[in-house]
């Protein structure tokens, strides 16, 4: 769960914007917030960037009036239950790459691209109309009562014909080049984001431009002449945009806590940490404002929204030392529900490694929790090594279980042709037949990951806290993290950002290689890899 820090950019800082949110009034999923109280706890924040927002708009005069007089999206009816025999069967990477572009194959090039006559490449403006996105930012609660996975469009029906041009460029660069391993979603969720995201995203003008910005951040490190303003002007207007509906006092929405998601998932890539911890904060406190634990498991828009948090609060809770702030119920439900469907479909393998992920979710939970406790003295030495041992032993069971999950030669990568020769100094064998596991068992391997990570630092801090020596075998632990992170990222039908969803293994394997020239070296190598994805 470590993670390994990013490249950082003069905008982490976003001049002289404060992000700051509303602090909760109350934890009922009834609660609202008053135009009065918003606009006070924000007022201070959307004054400081007003001069940046002069600039912005300034800047990019030439961006069109049509920015925001699009049509709004189709297909606001109601939609029909998801389940997982109707739910879009996950592809085989490798037939997935034929669609979504190889790392060897060159990403779209951004710079020669000519723009609409009128229109410009920046999404600032503060023209609207009665059609404009601004204007559709509060959706109906019939609507997203009724959103599931399945959409009454399909992803390649849903009009972008009325956002400006490079808008719509970005967007289908989303499509078919960012996945859900940019997003570290642990299985396969690239219908919700490269679909019922960006039908959100139709309905709320902050989503949109946050939304557009991760995909113009991912496209500007494929581009050689990429800059921070392709996608860095996004960014700013999403905050802008998201401080000025908080304090008008807009109903809060699902897309409302999807624009703070994203606007965190862009800020750990910038390593903007401040802003990040920020946002997590934000989106807890309106998750127990718009839903309830029972609430939130009712469509699968909703349960992506608590997977998604989930993730910031287990990884702001380990780089803390402190516990996680959204209640372990919220996860438990969520491990319960997903647990249901496995047995309901029990031929569906999607269901079953889903059901596999938020287990191992609840078990870091719950360690990031005990082990947070005891340097507090909220719990007794006693009482630690009680509850410890239990986790221990969810641990191994985690493990079997996921031994148990069906084992098909057919899914096991025998063949890495295609794939670079090995170093000399390589410190693993990346292309050991049947190492890896394709197709409907992708997930398997970073599974397998999550696991060695997970024993690893169970093991280490329970030492550490008994002060007691590490035991050897973290080692071999280590190396074959080592070795699966290498495997996934030079076989050829590696998912595109693979090693994205991996580098959070590889940050705990490093800290227990042998500290030799050849390990140290082989780590720069990996590290850097990572840091040119982000």
């Amino acid at each position: 769960m470590l993670h390994l820090s990013s490249t950082t950019s003069e905008g982490c800082l976003k001049g002289s914007r404060s992000c700051t949110y509303p602090e909760p009034r109350s934890k009922t999923k009834t609660a609202t917030t008053t135009k009065s109280d918003t606009a006070k706890a924000t007022a201070s924040t959307v004054e400081a960037s007003g001069s940046e927002e002069e600039a912005e708009d300034s800047a990019n005069s030439k961006e069109a009036s049509a920015a925001t007089k699009g049509k709004k999206a189709a297909g606001k009816g109601p939609q029909a239950k998801a389940t997982p025999r109707n739910r879009p069967r996950n592809q085989n990477p490798a037939s997935r790459r034929k669609v979504t572009h190889s790392h060897k194959q060159p990403l779209p090039s951004i710079e020669p691209i000519e723009q609409n006559p009128g229109e410009g490449i920046s999404p600032q403006t503060n023209e609207s109309s009665p059609q404009s996105l601004s204007q559709s930012g509060s959706q109906s609660p019939r609507h997203t009562e009724h959103m599931t996975s399945e959409s009454s469009l399909s992803p390649e029906k849903i009009s972008l014909s009325h956002l400006p041009y490079m808008q719509r460029f970005y967007l289908e660069y989303l499509r078919s080049n960012v996945t859900y391993h940019h997003y570290f979603f642990r299985h396969d969720a690239n219908y919700f984001l490269h679909h019922i995201l960006i039908e959100q995203a139709l309905t709320y003008e902050p989503l949109l431009h946050a939304v557009v910005g991760f995909a113009a951040f991912h496209a500007t490190l494929g581009n050689p002449n990429g800059k921070i303003q392709d996608f860095l002007g996004y960014y700013n207007r999403s905050v802008s945009l998201l401080l000025k509906s908080l304090a008008s006092g807009q109903t809060h929405t699902d897309a409302t806590l999807l624009t703070i998601l994203q606007l965190a998932a862009i800020e750990e890539y910038l390593g903007d940490w401040v802003n990040l911890l920020g946002h997590q904060k934000a989106a807890c406190s309106m998750i127990t404002e718009l839903y309830s634990i029972e609430s939130i498991m009712d469509n699968e828009l909703r349960r992506k929204i608590l997977s998604w948090y989930t993730r910031f609060d287990l990884f702001a809770g380990f780089m803390s030392g402190y516990e996680t702030i959204l209640g372990r119920e919220w996860a438990a439900v969520n491990e319960r529900y997903l647990a249901e469907q496995a047995i309901q479909h029990p031929e569906s393998i999607d269901c079953r490694i889903e059901a596999a992920v938020a287990s191992h979710r609840v078990i870091a939970l719950d360690m990031v929790m005990l082990f947070a406790k005891l340097p507090r003295g909220a719990i007794t030495p006693e009482e630690f090594k009680l509850e410890n041992e239990e986790i221990a032993a969810r641990i191994q069971h985690w493990k079997t279980s996921l031994d148990s999950l069906p084992s098909d030669d057919r899914y096991l990568v025998v063949s890495f042709e295609g794939a670079r020769e090995r170093e000399e100094d390589d410190i693993v064998d990346p292309y050991r037949p049947g190492g890896l596991y394709q197709g409907p068992l992708w997930t398997l391997n970073f599974l397998r990951m999550d696991y060695l990570g997970t024993a690893i630092t169970h093991t280490y801090q329970t030492a550490l806290l008994q002060q007691q020596s590490p035991p050897p075998r973290l080692v071999d632990m280590a190396l074959e993290m080592c070795r699966l992170f290498e495997a996934i990222q030079y076989w050829p039908g590696s998912t595109p950002g693979a090693i994205l969803s991996a580098q959070a293994g590889l940050g705990i394997a490093v800290i227990f290689l042998p500290k030799d020239d050849r390990h140290i070296d082989w780590c720069r190598r990996k590290l850097a890899a990572i840091e040119s994805q982000g």
